[in-house]
């Protein structure tokens, strides 16, 4: 099953805290979903740097959150992440590049990853490790076609 396969299935099982959020956060406000991509993505700089998933768990453990990421990747159910721990772990550059990119405040950006960083990162992780980047970057680049952006 694909990613999208995936959250369009979550969508339509209503998943609360998941796939359901993701997609019905892309409804509202596709950008977020854009921005979210690039944050995910060592392809786009414009978010984060393009370090990609791999930087995002180093970022994650140095930050004394590496728990709460392995858990995402990891089969299972997917731990919650407040907002408060989301700016720990993400520089305010980052945080201020995935806000205007989505199109919200800095604030309601640091939100919507903790509400859509869980249930991506357990997507993009289907058999319970990190792909290889280039394949994370393939999955990512494909889902990003498919919303047309």
């Amino acid at each position: 099953m694909g990613l999208l396969d995936g959250l369009l299935g979550g969508a339509a099982g209503g998943e609360k805290g998941g796939l359901g959020d993701i997609i019905a956060v892309a409804m509202k406000n596709p950008s977020a979903l854009t921005a979210l991509g690039s944050l995910l993505s060592s392809r786009d700089t414009s978010v984060g740097g393009g370090g990609g998933v791999g930087d995002l768990v180093a970022q994650f453990q140095k930050h004394g959150l590496g728990d709460l990421i392995s858990g995402w990747i990891a089969k299972g159910p997917n731990p919650s992440i407040s907002a408060s721990q989301i700016g720990e772990v993400f520089s305010q550059d980052t945080l201020n590049q995935f806000a205007t990119k989505a199109g919200v405040a800095v604030g309601e950006g640091q939100n919507l990853l903790a509400r859509l960083l869980p249930a991506a990162i357990d997507q993009l992780t289907p058999d319970g490790h990190l792909p290889s980047s280039d394949t994370l970057d393939d999955t990512i680049a494909s889902l990003m076609s498919k919303f047309g952006r």
